[in-house]
């Protein structure tokens, strides 16, 4: 990555601004370091490279810069990775953070100075799926942990918590610390979150909610909560099935933000006879999803809104990333209001 970065970013800063660039790397000031300064006839810009795009990473690279330029606030100050993908972009674009990546795309701002490219392919691209603390099951200690952010945490209370066992639980939590995810407890043997507003995010990040195994279907009802209480309903005459609200029908009962068509509820298994549902399976057009999860450990939480059973706040605002409709909007105000410590 080194090599690379040397070799292709005086390039792309050159074609970019059409002058000579001047490169410096390894600059320490004050004892603050970046990975590189680069200087042009009026603007210094700071870069610091990461090679992923993973929002924690991110995180941290954006601290070094500001601490690097703080005082010289003129600075532009630019994180640089191999590639930007569309939710890490999202996430810096959205705190204000210049951007560029190795396979020849930016966002930049600064005084007189406006780079913006997109569209150009992922030069480093690679087969498999990367190593992650939020797969499936290892997502429930996340979960679980964003659940109660304010508490310190033993592994073995996190195996009991999750259901994992103690040696799964060690793994995942070594990657959470090795992504800078998590703090420990000086001399107590404990953990919490370093920032669980980092931390959502970073599982955000990789989550996507069309994973689990949804099916569509149509039932009466003049209004999206009319349908999800008949639905409750009639779940809860179901012997032996768990199930939740989410998306949508669970924002509405938490914050009341917006009305909705569309109404989700994870379901431990589809019930065998759908009809006695009020549901009737459709292609298109539908307004229900019964979805069931790729893992148990989104029922931890759960809990009564506005009388309707629904999962925790953190895993609806999860599910509303790939939700239609205002889910866009509603993730938002349950965030602000309901998720308050999501900002830190």
């Amino acid at each position: 990555m080194e090599a690379i970065v040397a070799r292709d970013l005086p390039r792309l800063l050159e074609d970019w601004l059409g002058g000579a660039v001047r490169v410096e790397h390894n600059v320490d000031r004050d004892g603050s370091e970046v990975d590189l300064v680069a200087y042009t006839a009026d603007t210094a810009f700071v870069f610091e490279v990461k090679g992923r795009d993973d929002v924690a990473l991110l995180e941290r690279a954006d601290h070094r810069l500001r601490d690097y330029t703080r005082l010289d606030p003129s600075a532009v100050r630019v994180l640089v990775v191999p590639f930007m993908g569309p939710k890490a972009r999202a996430w810096v674009e959205a705190r204000g953070v210049c951007w560029l990546d190795l396979s020849g795309n930016a966002n930049i701002r600064g005084p007189g100075l406006r780079i913006l490219i997109e569209g150009q392919p992922n030069r480093f691209a690679s087969p498999g799926r990367p190593s992650t603390a939020f797969s499936d099951k290892a997502a429930r200690i996340a979960r679980v942990m964003l659940v109660e952010p304010e508490r310190w945490w033993r592994q073995h209370e996190l195996a009991e918590r999750t259901g994992l066992s103690a040696g799964y639980v060690s793994k995942v939590i070594s990657r959470l610390r090795e992504d800078g995810l998590v703090d420990n407890e000086p001399g107590a043997g404990t953990l919490r979150p370093r920032s669980p507003g980092v931390l959502l995010d970073a599982w955000a990040q990789v989550y996507d909610f069309h994973r689990h195994d949804i099916t569509r279907y149509h039932a009466v009802g003049r209004t999206g909560p009319a349908v999800a209480d008949g639905l409750a309903e009639r779940l809860a005459q179901q012997a032996d099935l768990r199930w939740a609200a989410t998306g949508l029908a669970a924002a509405w009962r938490l914050g009341r933000f917006a009305d909705h068509r569309l109404v989700t509820f994870y379901v431990s298994d589809l019930p065998v006879d759908i009809e006695a549902l009020g549901l009737r399976p459709v292609d298109r057009g539908e307004n229900v999803w019964l979805v069931v999860p790729r893992d148990e450990g989104v029922f931890y939480g759960e809990e009564e809104a506005a009388g309707l059973r629904c999962v925790h706040a953190v895993q609806v605002w999860l599910d509303l990333l790939g939700h239609p409709e205002r889910a866009s909007e509603a993730a938002r105000d349950l965030r602000e209001h309901h998720l308050p410590w999501s900002r830190s």
